[in-house]
């Protein structure tokens, strides 16, 4: 970015106080790579050992300021936010602090109002002020506008990804007769918003401060991370009190595509087209059961296997149409055979980031609907 050049210390003496203010991430970190790295930089090149993070509660950088004072050899301090708006809590930390950094804003956000109110200070009761040089986080009109005012920009070091490590190329499409099989339950894969299931809070907040592929929890990455411990891990139910379960549709594989559907109300969507379709008999076999789906006048709330036919309020959902099977807790599928097993991607081009990790057939999705010629 023009303009921006690599972090240059701040000044050690006097001690620094550090207000770190942002636009909201939104509610995937993991997407957020970019911003990341400019906490990590600032925390690790930036600022001069022993600086105070202030921490305020609510804010988009409070969740992950401890954890960069122990990486980086900080100290974090946090402020009382009892009877404060969050609106104004980005503030509260610039008040106490000598030195304001901004991670992200946009153009129409409280982040840039906030930093126009303090550069049309007089110069002597302005912070020192810092802003992301990267136009992913700070718009570059608003950049230099800031800096031709007296902020100083800096260059967030985003490190480059190892492309991670494939098995054998080899993989065994699966055959039409495999796939009009009546015998499959699908689970389609999910993006992880959070920690994966059995991950510390610790790690997790490494994998995205230090900017490690591990931190990627997309979709193909979680399928990824499925294949290769042999489990579908088991979540909490809607069913107040009920055991966590695994979830599968009966849905004909074919049909896939054609459900994928982003609900608003869940900032995702159904039926992504990542998953695994394992043998109905086999998971009978180990207590998969059908969905009962009853009216919410007829739910006894103790049937694991029970669920509300539709949602509540207006535009109501029809939960029947997911034809929904559940496995009560985790699946180990370490010893499904060959045959009772499929692994579902969407293109093409995601078949190389599933080889060499199962012995199951691929099915892509996004051939469905194709000419015949394109499925095996």
């Amino acid at each position: 970015m023009s303009g921006s050049s690599p972090c240059v210390p701040l000044p050690e003496d006097p001690p620094r106080r550090i207000a770190l203010v942002s636009s909201h991430l939104g509610r995937w970190p993991h997407r957020r790579r970019e911003w990341f790295a400019a906490l990590s930089t600032v925390c690790r090149e930036l600022l001069p050992e022993g600086s105070t993070l202030l921490s305020v509660g609510g804010t988009t950088s409070a969740p992950y300021l401890r954890r960069c004072a122990e990486l980086f050899g900080h100290e974090v301090e946090s402020i009382e936010v009892q009877g404060v708006a969050r609106s104004d809590r980005d503030l509260l930390a610039v008040c106490d602090a000598d030195t304001v950094i901004v991670l992200a804003t946009r153009s129409r956000s409280r982040t840039r109002a906030l930093i126009d109110e303090l550069l049309a200070r007089p110069e002597g009761q302005r912070h020192r002020l810092y802003v992301s040089g990267l136009d992913s986080l700070v718009p570059t009109p608003i950049a230099s506008r800031w800096e031709s005012l007296g902020a100083h920009r800096f260059l967030p070091r985003v490190e480059t990804l190892e492309a991670p490590q494939r098995g054998p190329s080899s993989v065994r499409l699966a055959t039409r007769l495999e796939i009009d099989s009546n015998d499959w339950l699908v689970h389609c894969t999910r993006e992880c918003s959070g920690a994966w299931p059995g991950q510390s809070t610790e790690n997790y907040l490494d994998d995205l401060i230090l900017g490690r592929a591990t931190a990627d929890h997309s979709v193909e990455a979680t399928l990824r991370r499925i294949l290769i411990e042999r489990r579908l891990r088991a979540v909490s139910r809607p069913v107040r009190g009920a055991s966590p379960a695994v979830s599968f549709t009966a849905c004909p594989l074919g049909q896939l595509a054609t459900r994928r559907i982003f609900r608003a109300h869940r900032g995702r969507w159904d039926f992504e087209p990542f998953g695994l379709a394992i043998s109905r008999d086999w998971l009978i076999g180990r207590g998969a059961q059908p969905v009962v789906y009853r009216t919410r006048s007829e739910l006894l709330g103790d049937d694991p296997f029970e669920q509300p036919a539709s949602s509540r309020g207006p535009g109501r959902l029809d939960w029947t149409t997911e034809h929904e099977w559940r496995h009560p807790g985790d699946v180990d599928f370490s010893g499904l055979p060959a045959e009772s097993g499929l692994v579902l991607v969407r293109d093409d081009s995601d078949i190389e980031s599933v080889a060499g990790l199962g012995c199951w057939p691929v099915v892509v999705i996004g051939r469905f609907g194709q000419d015949d010629a394109s499925i095996q």
